[in-house]
């Protein structure tokens, strides 16, 4: 193939890239927030791109915990319902079971006012309550028909559903040596602009704390 062909299908991937990831942020129904570092003597690690914490008790699990990555959220549609999702990937570390409970999760915002995880169903309905139109259209999918030359995917109502359901973070009995990762839902506070600390229960002594503001 001649070099100057290979050059401009390099940049057509390149521009179809980034505009999945630019329409593709656009239609989550989250509010970013960033992770903000305790000032204690305790080590807390942050991931690779800075957008969630990376704890250890040794010998016994590990927990990776943050904003998640499209590849984790790219099946929320777009909506005007404002939600908090985070990320959370255990590692049971020991040789046994351990377990994972979110009943126990809570966050509490900045004035005080506590809230519990969403449910499946809940998560649904407050989306869905937000999504214009009886079938919404995923960005990534309909990209990637169009890159296609095919007409743009939808999905189903039933699909979101099932999905929510399906990349969601449920409680169970972890076995020795194993890993459980998923999606946690919060309603969002009020405020546009907010910090909420995130309790995991028994997993971790002390909250996660994340804000909307950047950290500088």
């Amino acid at each position: 193939m001649p070099k100057i062909a290979v050059q401009v299908m390099k940049r057509r991937l390149f521009i179809a890239l980034a505009c999945i990831v630019t329409v593709s942020l656009s239609a989550l129904a989250q509010e970013t927030v960033y992770p903000v570092l305790p000032k204690s003597d305790i080590p807390v690690l942050l991931t690779e791109d800075h957008f969630g914490f990376v704890v250890e008790k040794t010998f016994q699990y590990k927990l990776t915990f943050g904003f998640p990555s499209m590849d984790k959220a790219w099946f929320v549609p777009g909506t005007k319902t404002r939600l908090v999702m985070l990320w959370l990937r255990v590692e049971n570390l020991s040789a046994e079971p351990l377990k994972l409970d979110t009943s126990k999760f809570t966050s509490v915002d900045d004035t005080g006012r506590m809230y519990k995880p969403l449910s499946a169903d809940e998560t649904y309905a407050k989306i869905m309550s937000g999504v214009a139109g009886t079938e919404p259209t995923l960005a990534s999918k309909t990209l990637k028909g169009i890159s296609l030359g095919k007409k743009g995917n939808t999905v189903t109502a039933d699909q979101i559903k099932d999905d929510i359901l399906r990349y969601g973070l449920q409680s169970e009995m972890m076995p020795p040596r194993s890993i459980k990762d998923g999606l946690i839902y919060f309603e969002a506070p009020e405020k546009k602009k907010f910090t909420i600390s995130v309790s995991l229960g028994d997993l971790w002594s002390r909250p996660f704390v994340f804000s909307t503001s950047k950290p500088k």
